[in-house]
């Protein structure tokens, strides 16, 4: 069937209804508006593969599917409650289109009566603001284009659209129709802004998003310090083993504790991926919260860096904490790292500062590539100023301008 679905799109653009703006009507179902909508969109080019369709299978006899592609009413209920938060909702037809993993490329079309219609406007304005939020320091182009997202209202549809040609993209929809209702960006009664501090800081508010508890490595620690791991579980001595391959491959007797610091932060923030189910609906396991994840897998979120990190500071000897809080305006939760040298705090955020760099610590020096660092050794007003909020009497205030290097450095430890 898929090999005949370029000629299936070229008809259905000259389908009636399709071809002029007249009326604010269609005789299109959901499906068929979704795939020219999705013919419009540049990412199409990338190959049909690449794409999860859900489409009502109430109209399975007028659209273009495959068998898998097609919801029952009850399967499609579920999926508008767990992507859209919608429940109880009074619907015609459904028909959805997004890209897996740290891709934010989505379409949605959801026929629904006039009454329902201001409903699915605010829930799908909702999802824009909390797919952003899923994006935000993680993926910065992909957050960008979550931005741009729009909804759209023409007839008894509502259109979700997020991806790189908005604009075309709502003139497909709009072929289907007459004129169509733009509905842009979010509301302010959806998007209100945090209290701030007379600092300018917002107040810290806890979203809840993620269980942000923090691992417990002191029996890690404790075989490292005893050279003694037969007490510890099989995961454990993995984290451990695995942390001390890099503290072998990425450190030397006589190096500051600065450049101890930089190092391990390197080889984090170059050798370690974003696990990206956690944008799926299935989620990521617990491993990615946890040392485990980036020392064993390569992956993890936010806290999985975090706690990686503060687990290597502790085996070197330098003096760290975790601390969890918030970003994109206390929507989304997430976790970085204080680090104490000669007296002095300094923030660091190995999630935001990843890259793609594979090579060793020495390369890394070389290239320069510390100073492409933005969250590295920072003040704790920076944290505050680029989207980081937190409970602020909870943890040291990080205030020193010089990064550790020139105080550390001078003193040789």
């Amino acid at each position: 069937m898929k090999k005949f679905f370029s000629l299936l799109l070229a008809l259905i653009l000259l389908l009636p209804g399709c071809a002029g703006k007249q009326n604010e009507t269609t005789t299109q179902p959901c499906e068929v508006i979704a795939r020219v909508m999705w013919f419009g969109a540049p990412e199409a080019a990338e190959g049909i593969d690449l794409f999860r369709w859900y489409l009502y299978d109430g109209m399975k006899q007028q659209g273009f599917g495959e068998e898998d592609e097609y919801y029952s009413d009850e399967e499609m209920n579920a999926l508008l409650s767990d992507l859209y938060g919608l429940e109880d909702l009074k619907w015609f037809d459904a028909a959805f289109v997004r890209m897996e993993g740290a891709r934010a490329f989505e379409l949605a079309v959801l026929s629904v009566p006039r009454e329902e219609q201001k409903t699915v406007v605010t829930a799908f304005q909702e999802h824009l603001l909390d797919r952003q939020g899923d994006f935000t320091g993680y993926e910065p182009e992909q957050a960008a284009l979550v931005e741009n997202g729009k909804v759209l209202t023409c007839g008894q549809e509502v259109a979700l659209i997020i991806c790189e040609d908005v604009r075309n993209v709502r003139q497909a929809f709009e072929r289907c129709y007459g004129d169509g209702i733009f509905a842009e960006g979010v509301p302010e009664f959806l998007r209100p802004e945090p209290e701030q501090r007379p600092d300018g800081r917002y107040v810290y508010t806890d979203p809840k998003s993620d269980d942000m508890t923090l691992f417990d490595s002191s029996a890690i620690l404790d075989a490292w310090e005893s050279g003694d791991d037969s007490r510890l579980s099989r995961e454990d001595k993995r984290v451990l083993d695995a942390a001390a391959r890099v503290l072998e491959e990425w450190t030397r007797p006589g190096m500051s504790d600065y450049d101890k610091e930089l190092a391990l932060y390197a080889w984090l923030t170059t050798h370690v991926s974003y696990d990206q189910t956690h944008y799926e609906k299935k989620g990521v396991p617990r491993t990615s919260y946890e040392p485990y994840g980036p020392l064993v897998n390569g992956k993890g979120v936010c806290l999985g860096y975090a706690e990686t990190f503060r687990l290597l500071m502790d085996m070197a000897g330098i003096e760290c904490i975790t601390v969890t809080g918030a970003a994109f305006r206390n929507r989304e939760n997430h976790a970085w790292n204080m680090v104490r040298l000669n007296g002095e705090w300094y923030c660091t955020d190995p999630t935001w500062d990843h890259n793609d760099f594979d090579g060793g610590f020495q390369e890394y020096q070389e290239l320069g590539l510390d100073q492409f660092l933005s969250y590295f050794n920072v003040t704790s007003d920076l944290m505050a100023h680029t989207d980081h909020q937190w409970d602020y009497d909870s943890v040291p205030e990080a205030t020193a301008e010089d990064g550790g290097q020139i105080l550390t450095t001078e003193a040789g430890n």
